[in-house]
């Protein structure tokens, strides 16, 4: 995965949402950050595609399906980054 992909403003925001709340329907996340819901779509496609965020529920693919983040693939992902940076934990 590109290190870019976390950053962005709305697929961070996105992240921190289902980190700090839990699981979210594409809807309710839109809502609940104030998203225009193509914004968030797409947002949370690439964080799909990228395995950060899973969908879980009867319909993968789905706006209206729940989405939930993979806490540990995300710790990974950013120390990485910061490894890449040069700031080592």
């Amino acid at each position: 995965m590109e290190p870019s992909i976390l950053m962005n403003l709305t697929r961070s925001r996105i992240l921190h949402m289902l980190v700090t709340t839990g699981p979210a329907t594409g809807p309710d996340i839109c809502s609940a950050l104030c998203l225009a819901d193509a914004a968030g779509e797409k947002a949370l496609g690439e964080l799909v595609v990228a395995g950060i965020v899973c969908i879980s529920g009867a319909s993968p693919g789905h706006f209206g399906s729940t989405y939930v983040n993979d806490a540990p693939e995300i710790f990974r992902e950013m120390a990485q980054f910061r490894r890449g940076l040069g700031l080592e934990i």
